[in-house]
């Protein structure tokens, strides 16, 4: 059976015993899952802390170099063991990782580096070495920091995610904070590739959801079966999501009919 790869963002775990939900949906899940994380507010927070502005272009992260340590300790440290020692605590034998060990992930500089400083792409995944961790029971936990060379660079986890699930072959949900994507004031219940190409040419899709978009585009075109964006809503949402009965945006790369809940 091919895994789930899960992407887990925004300020979805933040509330009391998200992380501990999590764990215990996984369990009931009873299939591999692969789970990228985020840490954006984190990030954020620490960088406020520590006098450094966050800064942001087209929904991504401006990130220079005291912005990258901040980046890397808060995400491949902190966010990172945090999410492995709550799903350790409750028998999932999670393994903490980031997309530059060994070599998980090939990563170049961005396209737009000089606009967005120490941020990098992922051009390929080893999916064979995460499929042998899947098979052997171990949930790989991910934080998006990767690495050309010796050169650390951030980067996008729903880029990083949906490399994944294409290289897998695997579905793909997206998770946070937000519901799905609104357009005109409407949850878009399904879309295509077709309409979301539309929508990130709309002014309704904003912020990180641009880059989000983009990301579950990118791997419904590249053979994705599913792309789900939706809200991480506590006990119940894995359930739902795997039923297809869940509140989101289902995404798929053939034309479909698109609804509005």
């Amino acid at each position: 059976m091919k895994p789930l790869v899960i992407k887990l963002g925004g300020r979805a775990l933040e509330p009391p015993g998200a992380a501990r939900e999590l764990a215990e949906e996984l369990r009931a899940l009873a299939r591999p899952v692969v789970l990228v994380h985020g840490g954006g507010a984190e990030v954020s927070a620490w960088c406020t802390r520590l006098g450094l502005i966050p800064r942001f272009s087209d929904g991504l992260r401006v990130t220079d170099p005291a912005t990258l340590e901040v980046a890397t300790a808060v995400l491949a440290g902190l966010a990172n063991k945090r999410l492995v020692a709550a799903l350790r605590a409750r028998g999932l034998d999670a393994i903490g990782l980031s997309a530059l060990d060994a070599g998980l992930a090939r990563v170049v500089p961005h396209a737009s580096a000089a606009r967005l400083g120490e941020v990098g792409e992922v051009r390929s995944v080893d999916a064979a070495w995460l499929s042998q961790l899947a098979a052997e029971g171990r949930v790989p936990v991910i934080s998006s920091i990767g690495a050309d060379g010796e050169r650390l660079l951030n980067l996008n986890a729903d880029d990083l995610a949906a490399a994944i699930a294409t290289s897998l072959g695997a579905p793909l949900w997206l998770l946070s904070d937000v519901e799905g994507v609104a357009l005109e004031g409407r949850l878009a219940a399904r879309l295509d590739a077709r309409d979301a190409e539309a929508a990130l040419r709309s002014p309704h899709v904003t912020g990180g959801m641009a880059p989000k978009l983009r990301a579950a585009i990118a791997a419904t075109l590249a053979g994705v079966p599913e792309v789900w964006i939706a809200r991480w809503s506590g006990p119940g949402t894995l359930a739902a999501l795997l039923k297809g009965t869940a509140t989101g945006t289902r995404m798929t790369a053939g034309i479909e009919e698109t609804h509005h809940a």
